[in-house]
């Protein structure tokens, strides 16, 4: 590498798939080492569907921010790509490649993707408009590329945002020439063509994985998973590991690229506990488990932007099937004897030809079964588990199985 030759470099930043804050973190550091080392100028490769608005507005006045010439080469530059590349100096297309299509659009997991609603189309119209503006760029294509009630004759029919071929955007300037290849582009711009590619940080990588919106759904639903379960069941084992493991994996990569901090823990946590004390320690539902919920979503709020309502839905589903599955048919298993029972109530247990008497016996839960606790047959207090449901303190109870230490019981009816 080549540190402190301010004409002998370029530098060249990859921005390839979807764009999301942990990309603008790695864009961010990578102009500012650039700067830093000396770099002639910055070229920015841009193959990209789109991503987050916010996301790609971070990357933008980082761009228009920078003292270094800066050069966009675009491959596919849709939606949010098409905002960064109007914020390089220069744009290079390469063949077939094509810019536009910048509709936002609102995701949920349960509807078909749709186009936002004017308010923010208004205001990312804007920013297309400051950027072209700020460019010397044909501002109405500029703002066509977003608000597709805008008709450009020949161009873009009315409801369709605008999308330009690389010959188009050369001849309407909205791009500024086309290029073979990324040396054709240096060479044309007037870059130096010896590169130093910035390679994506492993940091960066790992925090574009934790915080996919595929990944971190996932993630607090397990983690939220594993402490549920574990509250159910006596002690401390597995369940409640792995769900502080998954829960810290889900706040890491966005610790690691500066979308959550300390607040967001915070709120996490307290939301938790919230959550908790209206079970356990306040009858009904009330301030409690609304505050707790609000700040639960609040910290996947400021987290996730836009995209929290997606993150929370997922999260939702996945724990409401995770727990019909985990105490439906976990309770069945040889893994939920060892991992949840046999380790609590083993030593203490009686012998099996004592227990096995108490098969079909009527007693009452003495404590909440979730689904282990205590009943009491006559005179005995028994550890028990319930058959998967969970029955509060006091409910007569028929004990249906013994196997071993483990009795199971279910709740009578009537």
């Amino acid at each position: 590498m080549l540190v402190g030759s301010a004409s002998a470099v370029s530098y060249v930043i990859n921005i390839e798939g979807e764009i999301d804050l942990p990309l603008a973190a790695y864009v961010e550091d990578g102009l500012a080492r650039a700067e830093a080392e000396g770099a002639s100028g910055v070229v920015f490769w841009i193959d990209t569907p789109g991503g987050r608005v916010d996301a790609a507005m971070r990357i933008s006045d980082a761009i228009l921010g920078t003292p270094l010439p800066t050069l966009a080469v675009v491959k596919n530059a849709f939606s949010a790509g098409a905002l960064i590349s109007l914020s390089a100096e220069q744009i290079a297309m390469l063949p077939g490649s094509e810019i536009g299509a910048a509709l936002p659009i609102t995701v949920t997991p349960v509807t078909e993707p749709t186009a936002a609603d004017r308010k923010t189309i208004s205001a990312l119209k804007a920013k297309f408009r400051a950027v072209a503006e700020a460019r010397g760029r044909p501002v109405e294509l500029a703002e066509a590329m977003v608000d597709p009630e805008i008709e450009i004759e020949g161009l873009a029919a009315k409801g369709e945002p605008l999308t330009l071929t690389a010959a188009k955007a050369v001849e309407l300037g909205v791009a500024d020439f086309q290029a073979t290849s990324l040396r054709d582009a240096l060479e044309k711009a007037g870059f130096a063509v010896e590169t130093e590619v910035l390679e994506v940080p492993t940091r960066i990588q790992v925090a574009r994985f934790l915080t996919s919106m595929y990944v971190a759904p996932v993630l607090l639903a397990l983690g939220l998973l594993g402490l549920l379960i574990e509250l159910f069941t006596p002690g401390f084992g597995i369940p409640g590991l792995l769900g502080l493991v998954m829960l810290g994996l889900y706040f890491a990569g966005g610790l690691l690229v500066g979308m959550s901090g300390l607040l967001e823990v915070v709120l996490f946590l307290a939301g938790v506990a919230l959550l908790l004390a209206e079970m356990f320690l306040i009858p009904g539902f009330g301030v409690a488990g609304i505050g707790g919920f609000l700040a639960i979503a609040a910290s996947i709020y400021l987290t996730f932007g836009a995209q929290a309502l997606t993150v929370g839905a997922i999260a939702v589903l996945v724990v409401a099937l995770g727990t019909f599955l985990t105490f439906r048919y976990l309770p069945r298993t040889r893994t939920a004897h060892a991992l949840v029972l046999e380790g609590a109530i083993g030593e203490q247990a009686p012998p099996r030809e004592r227990l096995a008497a108490l098969e079909g016996a009527l007693g009452t839960a003495i404590t909440d079964l979730r689904p282990a606790g205590t009943a009491r047959f006559g005179e005995r207090k028994v550890d028990v588990v319930s058959d998967g449901e969970y029955i509060p303190k006091g409910s007569t109870v028929r004990v249906v199985e013994v196997e071993g230490a483990r009795v199971v019981v279910r709740k009578e009816e009537g």
